[in-house]
């Protein structure tokens, strides 16, 4: 347990824990955007998948009311 604690030794535990934790941070972000894109993929295909025409908006300028 005292060589765990030694100078030369406790710099290579802390890095290696904070790679660890870097690690882990990265895969988690990584799984959080495979879940996002399969999400993003189901909403597409669900709105493609309508036979509903697209919405349609008309500006007009009429200032012949004014």
């Amino acid at each position: 347990m005292t060589t765990i604690l030694d100078a030369g030794v406790a710099i290579y535990v802390a890095m290696s824990t904070a790679l660890i934790v870097w690690v882990g941070v990265f895969f988690y972000l990584l799984r959080i955007d495979h879940a996002t894109q399969d999400v993003a993929r189901q909403l597409n295909e669900r709105t493609s998948s309508t036979d509903a025409p697209a919405p349609r908006a008309t500006i007009t300028n009429d200032r012949s009311a004014e």
